[in-house]
Order: C-alpha cells, then structure tokens, then sequence
C-alpha cells in the first residue's frame, strides 16, 4: 500500500509540475516565427495553419482571433527604446513611420490583451486616417495620462501595458528582406511621482 501511495504522489508532482511548466511556457512565449523590427514583434504565422503548437497554444489561452495573413499583422511592443517595460504611469513620444499599409490602428492593451480604456469613445485606439502627419509622411504622438497636443493616445492608471499596432492590407510579410520595415521609436519623456 505504502508503494501505492509513493507512485500516486510522484505521478501527481509530475503532472502539477508539467502543467506550470507549459503554462509558464505558453504565457511568457508566442512561439517561433516572430517578426521583431525594433521594439515591435509580431508573429505573421498566428493566424494561420502553418503556425507551430506553441502559437496555437498562446493564440488559445489568450482567447484572441489573430489577423490571418492575408489580412494584415498585428505588432507588440512592451518596452521603450531604451529597453524599460511600458508603464500607465509615464508619457511617451512615439515618431517615425509605420510600414506600408491600407490601413493601421494603434491601441493600448493590458498584459492580458484587454484595451484600455473608459469605453467606446475615447482617446485609447487612434487610426490611421485620422493622425496628423508632417509634409515627409512621417508623424508623432505621445501616449500617457497628460494630454497632449497633436496626436495623443491616452493611457491611464497604474502598471505595465503593451502598445499594438494592427496593419491591414500590408506587404510586409512578403517584402521583408528585400525592404526592412521602419516602425515607430518609443521614447520616455517622463514618469508621474
């Protein structure tokens, strides 16, 4: 009886230790296959067939209904240029270009993938037809709790989000090596006490 009970206990620590280790594995990985153009990455095989058993584990346990290929790229970015987690706290400069595109939309999420914001209509997802540009194509817009002239995504409350910047109709996918896409710099200009 004695052994019963060792070989229950050992079958039992197996399976709880399996079973952190592929959630921790499936929540802190998005597969292979990313996509990184600096601080952004997306993952251009998740929404389709060819996309490996830890993206279709990562896609499941989010919940979330990926672009499929033909119909754009999704980009994620947690950290500003100088390598620091984005905070709700702090302001940030986003400048530069985002790759070609139909059509784009930048919100900001929480960890988990849920938008931020106070509702349906508020200043936490911005389009791209409507971000006021320099005369180059190039634009800039903060996002933060501070509003701020021009462009402006606003970000409130405490803890860590990340940015995603979703591309419809782009060619990315299939000139990436001839052309490097440009994406937006993020840079801090400042955190609330």
């Amino acid at each position: 009886m004695r052994q019963f009970f060792v070989l229950f206990f050992v079958v039992l620590i197996g399976l709880a230790g399996g079973g952190a280790l592929s959630w921790v594995s499936i929540q802190n990985n998005h597969g292979f296959g990313a996509l990184t153009v600096g601080r952004w990455t997306a993952w251009p095989l998740a929404g389709s067939r060819d996309a490996d058993p830890y993206t279709r584990a990562k896609v499941a346990a989010d919940g979330e209904v990926p672009l499929g290929a033909a119909e754009g790229l999704a980009f994620h970015a947690l950290t500003d240029e100088a390598g620091r987690a984005l905070r709700r706290q702090c302001q940030y400069r986003l400048s530069g270009q985002t790759p070609p595109a139909r059509y784009w939309t930048l919100a900001a999420h929480g960890l988990t993938g849920a938008v931020l914001g106070d509702g349906p209509v508020d200043a936490s997802r911005l389009i791209s037809h409507k971000m006021l540009r320099s005369s180059d194509g190039r634009f800039s817009l903060e996002v933060g709790p501070r509003l701020a002239g021009g462009n402006w995504l606003a970000v409130r409350g405490q803890g860590e989000y990340q940015l995603i910047l979703r591309l419809y109709d782009s060619p990315i996918t299939s000139t990436r090596g001839i052309v490097d896409p440009e994406m937006p710099r993020i840079e801090l200009l400042g955190c609330a006490a």
